[in-house]
């Protein structure tokens, strides 16, 4: 189990509350609840990470304290290195030769004198010690907590709202709400019913046929994620330079202000120990003793949920979400809308399908393994990756040989954290996207003026482009190594909101082909006058609830439906719950 604790606000002394108003990044949490209280004893066994988000009205303070199976990260990472050790230890005497290290791939060299002054030192070694192998294992995979931040997944929201603005105004009106369901419904390019958060981006222009004809298409520019400026950690050596950058007004005075921090006095003024109105770098640093704006435990591998779990203990800000589903959350404050949620993924698998996608572009001729020539357009392998994959030395590398040095590397990168930050712009597709699986389903589209409706702040009529408040979202995930990029350094265009678990009977899991929660007549598997008995609502959908209230008569058979609702196949085959 992979849990990671993220303790972002300690807002009483017998626990945290949860306030009804949103309330500003840096606002006092005494002034919404009681005084911070005490760091709990399970929270000491983690990594204690504290982290501030740099939003434009002012930073959002985390607290996070970072676990892995139920220990600190440090922790799981040390009992990755005694497992490696035991299973290269070939004489069970407690120790590495250098001949049972390089039985690894961390410990592999290329036998050339440029070999890596690490594994020259080994060959004066008489055994390798576990500090020696925590070392390598650090070189080779880096620390265990990444953050990454990318701000250009803004511009899908604002192809939401340059869709919705029909007539072009700059402001969603009452008819546009209105006409919102429909307008939605044109961007279901895959036909599913719904329409995903990638949908609503523009296609890109078609190549140009000349271009083509001359095999001079220019291939589309991979995004890369940045280390991240916007979430920065207390630990991090551009902590104050960063914080200076963002909100800093008067540069000479090496100080920030409560105007230019955003922070009320009063916060500024408990870690302001010279009395002189400003915090310096040393000051600033002393928020690690202080409450911070939203406190969450967060499992990447929850035991029984089949993915991971997230779950808000206590926040200065408003809950939105309705604690419905374990692996997201979502909590307004007066600057911002922070959703966060679990990328759920296995690692060590998707390492690997990387790793063969890109073998099998390779292996051109198919042979089952890849020959120099055929590595040689491969930047990677020009720098020597070919005689590290080639375990034999016998001048070809096989699938084989590549899954071990990819898994012998996954694993360990799999015991680290990954944070990344997405822009998600003014929160029209957010507001819309109800349950938060990065689609819009038909349920949601007909709820869809309602939805868009919230985001109004002025009380005035229509909503403006830049009116809603600002929304990010805050991905976990486990890192994943890759073998053919810069590890860490690829990210997707928009976040990887997570699909909904499959709920109701199983009969409707297998009919809800689409997995949104709903049924519609085209899914369902018996007559239509059974469809309309179910559909107690008459809204059009069958949801989880509904179905669940059905009771199958003897026989097991609606009365003139001619159909059981046992299967997925033809109508009334297979097996499964009983249905309709």
């Amino acid at each position: 189990m992979t849990q990671v604790v993220l303790l972002l606000l300690s807002l009483a002394a017998d626990g945290p509350t949860q306030t009804a108003a949103a309330v500003a990044p840096g606002a006092s949490p005494a002034a919404v609840s009681n005084p911070p209280r005490a760091v709990p004893a399970a929270a000491a066994a983690s990594d204690r990470r504290d982290v501030l988000v740099l939003l434009d009205g002012g930073p959002l303070h985390l607290r996070m304290n970072l676990a892995l199976g139920g220990v600190s990260l440090a922790e799981a990472r040390r009992q990755y290195v005694q497992r490696m050790i035991a299973a290269l230890d070939a004489n069970k005497d407690g120790k590495l030769s250098r001949d049972e290290a390089q039985k690894s791939p961390l410990f592999r060299t290329k036998v050339r004198p440029s070999a890596s002054a690490f594994l020259d030192k080994l060959k004066t070694q008489s055994a390798i010690t576990p500090r020696d192998v925590a070392q390598k294992v650090e070189e080779k995979i880096g620390q265990l907590v990444g953050y990454r931040d990318d701000v250009t997944s803004s511009k899908n929201d604002l192809e939401v709202f340059k869709l919705l603005d029909a007539n072009k105004s700059g402001v969603l009106e009452t008819e546009e709400l209105i006409g919102a369901e429909a307008l939605i419904l044109q961007k279901d390019d895959d036909d599913d019913d719904c329409i995903s958060f990638q949908e609503f981006f523009p296609p890109p222009p078609p190549p140009d046929p000349m271009a083509v004809a001359l095999g001079q298409v220019e291939e589309p520019e991979i995004q890369l994620a940045k280390v991240s400026e916007l979430v920065i950690d207390s630990t991090d050596f551009r902590f104050f330079a960063l914080l200076r950058k963002k909100y800093d007004r008067n540069p000479r005075d090496l100080a920030l202000s409560p105007a230019e921090i955003h922070w009320p006095a009063e916060r500024v003024k408990r870690l302001d120990a010279s009395g002189d109105g400003k915090l310096d770098a040393a000051e600033v640093m002393a928020i690690k003793d202080q409450a911070p704006d939203i406190e969450l435990t967060v499992d990447l591998a929850a035991t029984g949920l089949g993915g991971g779990m997230i779950r808000v203990e206590g926040a200065a800000g408003k809950r939105m979400d309705d604690g419905g589903r374990p692996d997201y959350a979502k909590v307004s404050f007066s600057a911002a809308v922070m959703t966060f949620s679990h990328r759920n993924l296995d690692p060590v698998a998707a390492s690997l399908a990387d790793a063969m996608r890109k073998f099998n572009t390779l292996d051109t001729d198919a042979n089952g393994y890849l020959s120099k020539d055929e590595t040689m357009d491969s930047i990677r392998f020009e720098r020597g990756l070919f005689d590290l994959l080639d375990a034999d030395g016998d001048g070809k590398v096989f699938a084989d040989e590549m899954k071990q040095y990819v898994i012998a590397f996954s694993e360990p990168t799999a015991s680290t954290c990954k944070l990344h930050l997405y822009d998600t712009g003014y929160g029209f597709f957010m507001s819309l996207d109800g349950n938060a699986d990065g689609r819009v389903s038909r349920r949601e589209r007909q709820e869809a003026a309602r939805s868009l409706a919230s985001l109004d702040r002025d009380g005035k009529l229509g909503i403006a482009e830049k009116e809603p408040v600002r929304h990010f979202h805050l991905e976990f995930s486990r890192s994943s190594y890759k073998l053919f990029s810069a590890n860490e350094q690829l990210a997707a265009d928009t976040p990887a909101f997570q699909q909904r678990l499959p709920t109701g009977p199983i009969w409707f899991q297998r009919m809800d082909k689409n997995n949104d929660g709903d049924l519609v007549w085209n899914e369902f598997l018996g007559h239509i006058e059974t469809f309309h008995q179910l559909d107690t609502d008459g809204n059009g959908l069958l949801d989880p609830q509904e179905a669940s209230r059905y009771k199958a008569p003897a026989g097991g058979q609606v009365r003139g439906s001619g159909f059981t609702g046992q299967g997925t196949g033809d109508r009334g085959q297979g097996t499964g719950d009983r249905g309709p």
